[in-house]
């Protein structure tokens, strides 16, 4: 009973946690890629700030069709530190700055889980604890006994069997 009880905690917590990075996501601003697009095109001042060791630097956009700003203030402040961005990057973002929008981030891949390869990454490395209450809910539910209408269940003695 315990690695079941243990195994439904392990699938509350991913949920949860999966739900708050959701939730943290979309609190962002979404910026089309064309939009940055025409902002290099116009002589906008955007640098890529992304991290790199000794790899040949891509100077192109992301793939993905959509990119990022936090949209809280604290989120971008976390961003200002050059540890903070080499751990964006490792979760797989390119990191722009830009005067308008601060920092800008996208995703440089498609046709795979953003989720689980980026977005839970980042929530994690953020340090990040929105899940925690949710999850606190769910445990306390899956602790719970046996409903009324469970326990009122008939037990028949089918004696031994063969």
């Amino acid at each position: 009973m315990n690695n079941i009880l243990e195994t439904d905690e392990k699938k509350a917590m991913d949920a949860a946690i999966t739900d708050a990075a959701k939730e943290w996501i979309h609190s962002f601003t979404r910026i089309p890629k064309a939009i940055v697009e025409k902002l290099y095109q116009a002589g906008d001042t955007i640098i890529e700030v992304t991290p790199t060791e000794g790899e040949d630097f891509d100077t192109s956009l992301p793939k993905w069709g959509t990119m990022w700003s936090f949209s809280n203030i604290l989120d971008e402040a976390w961003l200002d530190d050059d540890e903070n961005r080499k751990v964006m990057a490792d979760c797989g973002f390119r990191i722009y700055e830009q005067e308008d929008y601060g920092y800008i981030f996208g995703i440089d891949g498609a046709g795979y889980d953003f989720y689980e390869a980026h977005w839970i990454p980042l929530y994690k490395a953020r340090g990040l604890k929105w899940h925690l209450e949710p999850f606190a809910s769910m445990v306390a539910e899956l602790k719970k006994p046996a409903t009324a209408q469970h326990k009122n269940c008939e037990q028949k003695d089918y004696g031994k069997l063969g």
